[in-house]
């Protein structure tokens, strides 16, 4: 298995702090917020606005999302974004924020997004499995397996420990595959939000649990002013 350098220099930079974290004692000084991730689309009906012309959102991970008006459904509509940080969000991308109710005079609650943050694809490929979110926990180990990496499935509780991330098969650019293993590096409340699957690894001492993503998303900045 090819292995990116920036995992070299995580693996390093994890053993010179040795002395900060431990297998029984890992850093969870701060924890990701895997709540709150929404895919959309643009709602192309053509009538009135508010009526149309909103997106339509759906809870990641989930059958049924809960909408403005309390109902739970398979995606709910929403009349417009709250988009206080003028974060310019891509299609097929995620969007992490809240479904708020709001009326419209003449319309009734139609509901409204407040955006937080959003997220680019790495890739073109749709995504085809759980979406999860993925940071180093800060476990240092002398063998392997070292379950060194946390595993979130977003708009859950559950989380996983894994053994490591392969991000080589999302096929994207080097630039965008830096970046994502800053982003785990950094742990804390940072985490890289992916799709793919978990599969049991024979490593050097027991069996690992190894993720290979299919995708993965980078978080947009705010457009400046």
């Amino acid at each position: 298995m090819k292995i990116h350098p920036i995992i070299v220099s995580l693996l390093l930079t994890s053993a010179l702090n040795a002395n900060a974290a431990s297998p029984e004692d890992p850093n969870t000084t701060d924890e990701f917020d895997a709540q709150g991730f929404y895919t959309f689309r643009p709602d192309l009906r053509k009538c009135i606005t508010p009526l149309c012309g909103g997106l339509f959102v759906k809870a990641v991970n989930r059958e049924q999302t809960r909408c403005a008006d309390g109902s739970l459904q398979p995606e709910c509509y929403v009349a417009t974004v709250v988009n206080k940080n003028n974060i310019a969000y891509v299609q097929d991308g995620l969007l992490q924020g809240k479904i708020k109710p709001k009326k419209y005079k003449g319309f009734g609650n139609l509901g409204k997004f407040e955006l937080s943050a959003a997220f680019r694809p790495a890739v073109t490929t749709s995504a085809s499995s759980d979406f999860v979110g993925l940071h180093n926990n800060g476990r240092v180990c002398i063998t392997t397996p070292c379950f060194s990496f946390d595993e979130y499935v977003l708009n859950s509780k559950k989380v996983k420990d894994v053994s490591l991330i392969d991000l080589e098969k999302v096929g994207a650019s080097e630039e965008d595959l830096t970046t994502a293993w800053a982003i785990i590096s950094a742990g804390g409340n940072s985490a890289l939000l992916a799709t793919g699957t978990n599969e049991y690894v024979q490593e050097l001492d027991g069996i690992g649990l190894h993720f290979i993503a299919d995708q993965f998303y980078l978080p947009i900045p705010p457009e400046k002013n």
